[in-house]
């Protein structure tokens, strides 16, 4: 009886992490989504994590040869690698070979094999590699284009940031990320209640750079920077609630 349990458990764990996504039909327009402003669910210490990403292959395109723009037609689009997944988190494709043919629907699933732990919080951006071919190109026949897909991250909060176990009392000024920052800084925080949080830059003489008022809701806030105009050095930034404020540094490197 045991040995069949355990059996019938193995086969339950190889089917669930085998387990294919289902392509979204519904998209009229190709690309991928989520797209770059949506992006990536958040992932929770102590949770299991699943996310999908759709694709809507296109059946043609336009390439460049010898400095002329012509039409050609996409035979597949690989997707031939994913780095900077969290640890114990892996993706699957349908079709399983990651190879989606012009003028298909796929889609990649992203999960967690193991739940996130506290030493996992944080952000992991994603660099995503894909190999297209393309077909009736003139005076070549096919060709072959490498691309990169960067703009895809992975947000692992701690538990305390759900909002069934944060309290009234609850703030929290998370790292930002990255750090150093040469583009768009990605800042984070937890609060316990709706509320107005004021939010200040300061260069490293102290002198104020940004300020903005954000209304914040209970949980897990996000804002943006664009800091790529700023000059290299050190900076420091705090956010204040009505009772209570936080500071954390970050290192801006532009070029």
């Amino acid at each position: 009886m045991k040995l069949l349990l355990s059996t019938l458990i193995s086969v339950f764990f190889y089917v669930t992490l085998n387990a294919q996504c289902s392509p979204n039909t519904s998209i009229t327009s190709p690309g991928i989504f989520p797209d770059e402003i949506t992006n990536l669910d958040e992932a929770f210490v102590g949770q299991p994590y699943v996310t999908q990403i759709d694709v809507l292959c296109p059946l043609d395109t336009s390439v460049s040869v010898g400095g002329l723009t012509v039409p050609v037609t996409i035979a597949n689009i690989d997707l031939t690698s994913v780095l900077g997944l969290p640890n114990n988190f892996s993706y699957s494709c349908n079709p399983p070979s990651c190879s989606f043919p012009g003028g298909s629907y796929a889609c990649a699933e992203i999960v967690s094999t193991v739940n996130p732990s506290s030493s996992d919080v944080g952000y992991y951006p994603l660099v995503m590699t894909t190999s297209t071919l393309a077909l009736n190109v003139p005076l070549i026949g096919s060709l072959t284009q490498l691309d990169t897909i960067d703009y895809f991250y992975i947000d692992i909060s701690n538990s305390t940031a759900s909002l069934e176990q944060v309290n009234s009392l609850t703030f929290e000024l998370m790292d930002v990320y990255p750090n150093p920052v040469n583009g768009i800084a990605n800042f984070q925080f937890v609060i316990g209640k709706n509320e107005k949080v004021n939010f200040i830059l300061y260069d490293c003489l102290g002198k104020m750079v940004d300020q903005r008022v954000i209304y914040a809701n209970r949980g897990v806030n996000r804002f943006d920077i664009d800091m790529s105009s700023y000059s290299s050095s050190l900076y420091t930034y705090s956010i204040f609630s009505s009772n209570s404020f936080l500071s954390k540094k970050i290192f801006v490197s532009n070029p």
